[in-house]
């Protein structure tokens, strides 16, 4: 699917989702320069891939110098070659209401799950950086379509990402850039297991019952990931696909 000329910047490939979709990149053929807080946890992935030699680990926490986030992505062009594709699956996860609401903690998830991601597209859309062809893939959440108690800020945040990443498609389209959101629903990661810790063992069973396959595995969402990544995908953009199993 891939060539290994095919540089993929992946985030928060150290574990769950972008450790999946990573994974599955570099056994496509790509080369990934994979992304997380965590160099232990991506030395572990990098060896557990199927070519550790296209893997490449790069370590950082995105709530820090926010605003030299472009700056960094050109220098990983300059340093590596230009970028194909970059899939943003970094992200925190916060069960919140109205009634907690806090302002400091909001303006933080919100920069993690917003600000973020469209500081990293705008690295990526630079005529420097970014290969004509090549995509641009945000993991956003089933949150941003389906509102909830207790996915306040989270799933503002996704919705949020969701609309911005639909203007950038438009925006890029003409470079030849395409831009892509999958919104997942419950996914068995280490952030869902959090979440179940947090709320009960009653939280799981309730939330299965509204999907009939069962929650996702990484897998299930890397594999639609690495296939909008490619140029498989050359005549899609602007688009958010929802996995989640038949919820209803």
């Amino acid at each position: 699917m891939f060539s290994a000329d095919q540089r993929i910047l992946i985030t928060g490939a150290s574990s769950g989702i972008g450790k999946a979709i990573a994974l599955e990149c570099v056994a496509q053929g790509a080369t990934v320069l994979a992304c997380a807080r965590d160099v232990q946890r991506l030395e572990e992935a990098r060896q557990a891939s199927s070519a550790p030699d296209r893997w490449i680990s790069l370590q950082r926490d995105f709530l820090e110098g926010m605003e030299e986030i472009p700056a960094w992505v050109r220098g990983i062009a300059q340093a590596h070659g230009k970028l194909w594709g970059l899939a943003h699956a970094a992200g925190e996860g916060v069960m919140d209401s109205l009634q907690g609401y806090d302002l400091a903690s909001a303006r933080r998830h919100f920069s993690l799950n917003f600000h973020t991601p469209c500081l990293l597209a705008q690295g990526f859309c630079d005529r420097r950086v970014g290969r004509k062809g090549g995509a641009l893939l945000f993991i956003a959440s089933a949150a941003a379509v389906y509102p909830e108690k207790g996915h306040l800020i989270y799933g503002a945040a996704k919705a949020a990402l969701v609309a911005a990443a639909k203007s950038i498609s438009q925006e890029v389209a003409p470079r030849g850039l395409r831009v892509h959101c999958l919104s997942p629903g419950i996914v068995d990661t280490p952030m869902e297991g959090r979440a179940e810790a947090l709320m009960g063992p009653e939280y799981r069973q309730h939330q299965l019952q509204s999907y009939p396959l069962g929650f996702g595995r990484p897998e299930d969402v890397a594999h639609m990931a690495a296939f909008l990544l490619s140029e498989q995908a050359a005549w899609i953009t602007g688009q958010n696909f929802v996995l989640d199993g038949g919820r209803y």
